[in-house]
């Protein structure tokens, strides 16, 4: 059994506080958040320790390892001391805003000697490992190009509307659009060219970066990607995933729309191969909650002292990297090259 303390409960806080809830190996002991109430509700709702920051929970808590669901600006210095108090981190994406910050993440884990692990919940979607595992399979040959896409309308659940100004959130191109940029990187490397376009928030223009976004990137061995990502969909829009594989036996699809929230984000969607003979065949993957997944994972690693190999610290980095030279590009209408 691993302790666990909870940092931050706001809405991914509480996602990540349920799958925790049913996972047999592992004890939430202790929340934080600077919300007293919210904090406290959450905490007695578990029968779990409150504490109003970091700090005061490093100093008192026996907890193993930390989740960390507080707003991306605040990543870094979260990460960073619980480390360095000897705990195992689970950081949710994006891991930071600034490569030399995830680099000081990197480095105050590996001091440490602590297992650290990027919140890429992509990793652990039963669609997107199903698809992954066909692909690495080679039932469908070489892959040859992805598009992926990520649309939903803009978020209303952060307090104080932090994600709506790119100095602490990095805007849709970071927060959101970076899911399928780890995606692009966990199908086929890092990227070597970038070019990407995109447009401002249109009620925040100032200050809010990109609410929409498409990336192209190419690839070792002649590959490529496409990604479009954003968050400027209004009204009830619902939130929408797709991915299509380009192989040199067929193609791999999947397509998915939940509601606004991804509230439905458990409903079967079933995958589609256009096999090169014109047969078509449906593949079904076993429905479990991709945060469930991730988390299990997380805890399991630690319980067995096994190395984090999905969607590590390094993986985070990567993706960042990625998602930085695609504002780069948009934002001065260059091509990048990595």
């Amino acid at each position: 059994m691993k302790k666990v303390a909870l940092i931050g409960v706001g809405y991914i806080g509480q996602i990540h506080a349920s799958a925790l809830s049913q996972i047999k190996n592992a004890q939430l002991v202790a929340v934080v958040d600077n919300l007293e109430d919210r904090g406290r509700k959450m905490a007695e709702s578990i029968n779990a320790k409150y504490f109003k920051n970091v700090d005061e929970l490093l100093r008192n808590t026996d907890a193993d390892c930390v989740d960390i669901c507080v707003p991306t600006f605040a990543h870094p210095e979260t990460a960073i001391k619980a480390a360095n108090a000897g705990k195992h981190v689970l950081c949710e994406k994006p891991l930071a805003l600034s490569l030399q910050d995830a680099d000081e993440m990197i480095k105050a884990a590996k001091a440490n000697n602590i297992k650290a692990m990027t919140g890429h919940v992509l990793r652990f979607w039963p669609e997107y490992m199903k698809i992954k595992e066909l692909i690495d399979s080679g039932y469908l040959g070489t892959p040859i190009h992805a598009f992926c896409e990520r649309l939903a309308v803009t978020p209303d659940w952060q307090v104080a509307n932090w994600d709506k100004s790119e100095k602490f959130s990095g805007g849709a191109a970071i927060d959101l659009h970076i899911h399928d940029l780890d995606l692009l990187i966990w199908l086929f490397g890092r990227p070597e060219i970038v070019k990407a376009q995109g447009v401002f928030d249109p009620d925040n223009p100032k200050e809010g970066g990109f609410a929409h976004i498409f990336t192209t990137a190419q690839f070792k061995n002649g590959r490529s990607g496409f990604a479009e990502g954003g968050w400027a969909f209004k009204g009830a829009f619902p939130f929408t995933m797709a991915l299509r594989i380009l192989c040199e036996k067929g193609t791999v699809e999947w397509i998915f729309r939940a509601g606004k929230n991804i509230e439905e984000r458990g409903q079967a969607a079933n995958i589609k191969i256009y096999n090169k003979d014109g047969s078509v065949d449906t593949i079904e993957a076993k429905q479990t909650d991709a945060f469930f997944n991730e988390l299990t994972y997380f805890i399991d690693c630690i319980e067995k002292n096994k190395p984090i190999e999905k969607a590590t610290f390094e993986d985070g980095r990567a993706s960042l990297e990625f998602a930085l030279a695609a504002i780069k590009s948009a934002k001065e209408q260059s091509v990048v090259k990595l």
